[in-house]
């Protein structure tokens, strides 16, 4: 008989014997055995159909027999237990506590986005400048440098980690307002500044009590209201329109520091401008044009300088400029005699020869000769190699950014320290003009300490608010 391949039972043929065996005559027939699971107890020999479903029944119905029992052939499949139930926390009993709680978690998660080495190095470079400063300024005989030091850095350190808690994406709609405070700033200047001497820029106004320098403030404002525009024409930064617009925002502010003939700023604007714009991705035609209209302006630019301004631009490239050293060129070359002098480990912490004379800007413009004679090519190299890991996590926390609005921000404060830096150590070692442009943390002054702090704030702000996701 064929086998039925949907069947569940498995069926075979047998032939068995009948009758007894002492009988003449034996008849043989076959029988259909099917196997099943269930096996008899007692007997050695497969059930039939009919014999295994009658098993089964009285199996289940609990009627067994010995070792058949269907109860010892189940076997659990787990073993449950039961656990204490969890705790619910109870509400707070309070609306103070509620407030001391949340912010309290605040805090914690804001403190945690926050680059602990970044921190650490702005530390450390502020604390060399008091150092410096405090040295430099030993002959004066004066307490008043190293205490206003000590609360520029101070406060300018409480308003960087302030700044951190702010969102810089706030005030990005209301960036035309920047530009036009910005400019309202650089005109007063111009209007109602003086300088330090008669032959210097004019870029302080004098409140009476103290002098301020609008201008390092321009540069925060510039950064951001820059880096705003560049948001919004990223996509299309390319057309000559757009790139049009980038240009008169740049040169409306630097338009108006040049009134101010201020060099030192003027640089430091024109070289945020071209590294910001570089990094939201301007064709190189546009900076072969400027650099081609700035050479025929160059006659213009170079008139509204006066003559000692332009000698102090010609020192380090014409060696007929004062060459006896008794004039524009005294400040340069005492910077690097200075630092001559300090040789590998540097004079001694107070002990540097020109540092403790007549040495002037040695507190300010020229305090990185003073760390050189004091501390040496040591102290020099250590200078720079903080600054380089300073720059280098600014440059990361750009690149970590999602929002283009932050990597813009953190570009251009990276550009600014940059600059400043190279120039000012150029410099002392007499490769660049002197500008008076300040080292960054190092040198002595309240408005020079405030932007820098300022600025690095900005880059907390966007350290602190790195969401995938803005709508502005």
């Amino acid at each position: 008989m064929p086998q039925n391949s949907n069947t569940k039972f498995k069926t075979v043929k047998r032939i068995v014997k009948s009758g007894n065996s002492s009988d003449s005559q034996s008849f043989y027939g076959i029988h259909l055995i099917t196997s099943s699971k269930a096996y008899n107890a007692n007997e050695n020999r497969l059930l039939s159909p009919i014999e295994a479903e009658m098993r089964r029944s009285k199996l289940l119905a609990g009627h067994h027999d010995g070792d058949s029992s269907i109860r010892k052939l189940r076997k659990p499949t787990r073993n449950l237990s039961l656990k204490p139930a969890p705790v619910i926390p109870t509400a707070p009993k309070s609306a103070l506590e509620i407030r001391k709680k949340f912010i309290f978690s605040q805090l914690k998660s804001h403190f945690q986005k926050i680059d602990f080495q970044l921190v650490f190095l702005v530390l450390l470079l502020s604390l060399i400048g008091i150092m410096a400063v405090y040295s430099s300024t030993l002959t004066y005989n004066s307490s008043r440098f190293i205490v206003i030091q000590a609360f520029s850095v101070i406060t300018g350190f409480a308003i960087m980690i302030a700044l951190s808690f702010f969102d810089y994406r706030q005030f990005a709609k209301q960036y035309r307002m920047v530009i036009l405070l910005n400019a309202v700033i650089l005109l007063l200047t111009f209007i109602f500044g003086e300088g330090v001497t008669d032959n210097t820029n004019v870029n302080w106004i004098n409140l009476g009590f103290i002098k301020i320098q609008p201008s390092e403030f321009a540069k925060i404002l510039f950064i951001y209201s820059f880096s705003v525009h560049l948001y919004y024409v990223k996509d299309r930064i390319n057309k000559i329109f757009t790139a049009l617009t980038l240009f008169l925002h740049g040169a409306l502010i630097i338009g108006l520091t040049l009134l101010q003939k201020d060099l030192g700023t003027l640089t430091i604007f024109i070289f945020i401008f071209a590294v910001m714009c570089f990094s939201a991705n301007l064709n190189i035609w546009y900076y072969i044009t400027a650099v081609a209209a700035t050479a025929l302006l160059s006659p213009f630019i170079w008139s509204r300088l006066n003559y000692y301004q332009q000698q102090r631009i010609l020192v380090p490239f014409d060696a007929t400029v004062d060459p006896n050293g008794i004039g524009v060129r005294q400040q340069t070359l005492k910077s690097m005699t200075a630092i001559s002098l300090g040789g590998i480990g540097g004079s001694g912490y107070g002990n540097g020869e020109l540092t403790q004379g007549n040495f002037f800007a040695k507190h300010t413009d020229m305090i990185f000769s003073t760390i050189c004679e004091e501390f040496g090519f040591v102290g020099g190299i250590t200078v720079i190699i903080l600054y380089i890991l300073l720059i280098v996590k600014i440059v990361k926390v750009a690149l970590s950014c999602e929002n283009p609005l932050g990597t813009f921000i953190c570009t251009g404060v990276a550009a600014m320290l940059v600059i400043q830096i190279i120039e000012n150590i150029g410099m002392c070692l007499g490769i660049m003009p002197v500008i008076g442009i300040t080292l960054p943390f190092i040198s002595y002054g309240g408005s020079s300490a405030f932007s820098v702090y300022i600025a690095l704030g900005l880059v907390f702000s966007v350290c602190t608010h790195k969401e995938k996701v803005f709508f502005m």
